[in-house]
């Protein structure tokens, strides 16, 4: 018997990276999936999908809940878009559906002043911070307090340029509130993944965060994340029960939170955190290094309230066998015209997967600059070892390029 195919599956935005995974692993469970966005069939890749699409933005929560009773929906859930994330929220309180947060504790998880004085509580150390009218060792990072996607995010090399971006930072925070911290130019970055089971958080994996600095005035953008962390040794050492604790003292129950941190002289600096699926998508890699998938552990909470798997807890296990990657495409501001090599590498057996995160035929504006809404392409692949991993890297990346609608190329 299958124990889905009563379920209607309401998936908020189609759009937003693994939307589409969603709706496809409903859709293998027998679930009848609903993707609602206000953006056309082709703008929207998870209605390709889909049973049925609603028109509705996913801002308009009382149109989704009256529309949601009426069909019968019985499950909601979304992908990685926060604001998205928040309306899902809302909509599973009204309808008395399972959702993995409730909002006080997803508002928590949201604000960087709160999660940064939490941790200070717990001994983990922090990047120094000033305020608005403090006096100002430059260079600094001024970022919205709730803001993602590095949006917003400057950084600013005397008192005229921090005087210039405050506005534009603050314009990017619901709160209308900023972080101030310490540029650190010369460091590395780790992304670290817990997997949060019934309150008991547990450490799914460590990845070294490879970035290239493209401008000095904005933000290092991501190139390659790369498994396993060099410092996964040192981040259980010194920071991982610490980190727990927190976990625990914020009240999570149930999901995936990311951390990104920076290293600097072997002190590890938490310094942003998501309660959500990452637009990163490590489960990809995770599923293909331990055997489980926290996306779709996700989607099972969401369609009965737990995670219908008993066993992947004993799957969890930051210290992976092998070694993984995911390689990133950066694309200048422009329209996409065709990627080239993508059909070469996905003969290779290590490479586990190629995701477009833009589409052809899809713009990049001029805002996307220095943002992660650069990121135009992601490939994850596997090999033994850390030297073999560099080799599949660098072959990958001289093969696939990426031009614009106008035969120019693009890939940065």
């Amino acid at each position: 018997m299958n124990l889905y195919k009563n379920i209607k599956l309401l998936l908020l935005g189609g759009k937003p990276i693994g939307s589409v995974d969603i709706a496809r692993y409903a859709k293998s469970l027998g679930c009848y999936v609903i993707v609602c966005d206000y953006l056309p069939k082709e703008q929207s890749p998870a209605k390709q999908f889909a049973d049925e699409v609603w028109e509705y933005s996913t801002a308009d929560v009382d149109s989704i809940v009256q529309r949601a009773q009426k069909e019968g929906v019985n499950a909601v859930f979304t992908g990685v878009h926060e604001f998205n994330i928040a309306r899902c929220q809302e909509v599973c309180e009204k309808l008395n559906l399972p959702f993995y947060v409730d909002k006080p504790t997803m508002t928590n998880a949201a604000n960087k002043s709160f999660y940064k004085k939490l941790f200070a509580q717990f001994q983990i150390p922090l990047i120094a911070e000033y305020k608005i009218e403090d006096k100002k060792i430059y260079p600094v990072l001024l970022k919205p307090v709730d803001g993602s996607g590095a949006y917003g995010l400057k950084i600013c090399n005397s008192e005229q340029e921090f005087q210039e971006n405050l506005p534009k930072a603050l314009e990017f925070s619901s709160k209308k509130e900023v972080l101030i911290e310490q540029y650190i130019k010369e460091k590395e970055e780790i992304t670290t993944v817990y997997f949060i089971v019934d309150g008991v958080p547990y450490l799914a994996s460590v990845a070294d965060r490879i970035v290239k600095h493209f401008d000095n005035a904005v933000i290092p953008l991501p190139i390659a994340y790369v498994w396993n962390s060099k410092y996964l040794d040192l981040y259980e050492k010194t920071i991982d029960e610490k980190m727990k604790k927190a976990i625990q003292f914020m009240g999570l129950k149930n999901g995936m939170l990311f951390i990104q941190s920076i290293v600097k002289d072997n002190q590890i600096m938490p310094y942003d955190i998501g309660f959500r699926l990452s637009g990163t998508q490590e489960q990809n890699i995770i599923e293909a290094m331990c055997g489980y998938n926290p996306l779709k552990l996700m989607v099972d909470f969401a369609l009965y309230g737990k995670f219908n798997n008993d066993d992947f807890v004993s799957l969890i296990n930051p210290h992976f066998k092998g070694a993984a990657a995911q390689i990133t495409f950066l694309a200048k501001p422009s329209v996409v015209g065709r990627f080239e090599g993508l059909d070469e590498i996905q003969k290779n057996n290590n490479v586990i997967r190629i995701i477009k995160n833009k589409q052809e035929g899809e713009l990049i504006p001029d805002s996307a600059l220095g943002t992660l809404n650069q990121v135009a392409l992601r490939v994850f692949v596997k090999s033994d070892n850390q030297k073999n991993l560099q080799d599949l890297i660098e072959s990958i990346r001289k093969k696939v390029k990426i031009y614009s609608n106008t035969n120019i190329e693009i890939g940065i």
